[in-house]
C-alpha cells in the first residue's frame, strides 16, 4: 500500500459573516471548523478549498485565493466565497461499492481524497448525532436493547441516596463518565444524566 499523498498546508479563519451564514443552514452535519485547512493535494494549482458545512444533501465549500489573488463571482472581484458544489463521483474501487468515495467536490484539482492524508475528523452536529444514535439503537439486538431500556428506566426515578463514595471519588467518577460520553454515543444520554446529577450534588456540598 502506497503512502498517502500530503495535503496542502494553507489555512484560513472563518469570517463572522460566513459563520452567520453557515449557522443558518438547515440540517448541518458537523460543528464548524473555525480555522479550516485546504483539503486539496500539496502544491496544487488554483484556489484553496475546504468543506465549510454539509446541509442536507448540499455541500458548501469555502473557496479562497492564495496570496493576493482575486476570485471573480457574479462580476465582482473578491478574495473568498462560500460556494455550493456537487460531490466528486470518484471512488477508490472504481465504483464497485466496496471502497472509499472521494470527499472533494466535482472537478477538483490534484488527487482524490482517498489517496491523500486526512484533514482530520469533524465533530458531528447535534442533529447528525441524533440520527446516528437512532441508527445505533436500531442496530441493537433484543438483549442489548432490553439492557439499555432497563438503565433508562432506573434513571427515570431518583432512587434512594446511599453514602457509598467520597466527594473526591465522585469527582473522579464524574470526569471518567464525561470521557465515556464522548467515546460511546449510545450511552451518551445516560452518562450525561448521571454526570448532571452528580455535579448538582457536588455543587450543593460545596455550599
Amino acid at each position: 500500500m502506497s503512502e498517502p499523498l500530503p495535503l496542502c498546508d494553507a489555512r484560513t479563519d472563518l469570517k463572522p459573516i460566513e459563520v452567520l451564514f453557515l449557522h443558518q443552514l438547515p440540517e448541518p452535519s458537523h460543528e464548524l471548523v473555525e480555522s479550516p485547512r485546504c483539503e486539496l493535494q500539496h502544491e496544487h494549482t488554483g484556489v484553496h478549498i475546504s468543506l465549510a458545512q454539509a446541509s442536507g444533501l448540499d455541500s458548501w465549500w469555502l473557496v479562497w485565493a492564495p496570496g493576493n489573488a482575486q476570485l471573480t463571482a457574479r462580476g465582482q472581484n473578491m478574495d473568498r466565497r462560500l460556494h455550493k458544489m456537487d460531490d466528486c463521483p470518484a471512488a477508490e474501487d472504481g465504483g464497485r461499492g466496496d471502497g472509499d468515495e472521494c470527499l472533494l467536490p466535482a472537478g477538483h484539482t490534484g488527487a482524490h481524497s482517498f489517496a491523500m492524508q486526512s484533514s482530520g475528523p469533524r465533530v458531528p452536529s447535534a442533529a447528525a448525532r441524533k440520527k446516528m444514535l437512532h441508527a445505533l439503537r436500531e442496530s441493537l439486538d433484543e438483549d442489548e436493547r432490553a439492557e439499555l431500556e432497563e438503565m433508562e428506566s432506573l434513571l427515570a426515578s431518583q432512587g434512594e441516596p446511599m453514602p457509598l463514595i467520597t466527594r473526591n471519588e465522585a469527582l473522579v467518577v464524574t470526569t471518567l463518565l464525561g470521557q465515556v460520553a464522548h467515546d460511546d454515543w449510545l450511552m451518551e444520554d445516560l452518562v450525561l444524566r448521571i454526570v448532571e446529577r452528580m455535579d448538582t450534588r457536588l455543587q450543593a456540598l460545596a455550599h
